[in-house]
């Protein structure tokens, strides 16, 4: 009867392991992902001299031209400033490529509405007009 058991029972796993597969990871963007993908594109974006760092006016240019189309110019400027200086983690005074990873990990986690570390599609579609890359 033991041998009757394990043989059905291996035979229901043989038939539902596909569909167990399947199912198993969501489907969607991880925070790696996210980066690798956004960050040359951000910093390119954010860098309008092309010296390689962005400088707190280029932040600032950038933060302040979003402001304007959100109407909310003057706390967005006060908030750019405290922003840029957070992610200056070495205090040099403008933001490196890896720094500039560190503002799209912030702004991974604020899309991320169930905090499971992947970004889906119903995700990106929620914050339509923050899902554009930039900060």
């Amino acid at each position: 009867m033991t041998l009757r058991t394990l043989i059905a029972a291996g035979a229901v796993l043989a038939v539902a392991a596909p569909a167990l597969a399947q199912t198993s990871a969501p489907s969607g963007m991880t925070l790696e992902q996210f980066q690798a993908r956004n960050t040359d594109k951000m910093f390119d974006r954010l860098d309008t001299n092309k010296d390689g760092k962005i400088s707190p006016e280029e932040f600032a240019a950038f933060r302040e031209s979003n402001a304007k189309a959100d109407a909310k110019a003057t706390k967005a400027g006060k908030r750019g400033k405290r922003m840029f200086a957070r992610f200056d983690k070495n205090k040099d005074g403008s933001l490196s490529r890896a720094e500039a990873g560190d503002v799209l990990a912030m702004r991974f986690k604020r899309m991320d509405a169930n905090n499971d570390g992947i970004l889906t599609i119903e995700e990106l579609q929620a914050k339509a007009g923050r899902a554009k890359v930039g900060v």
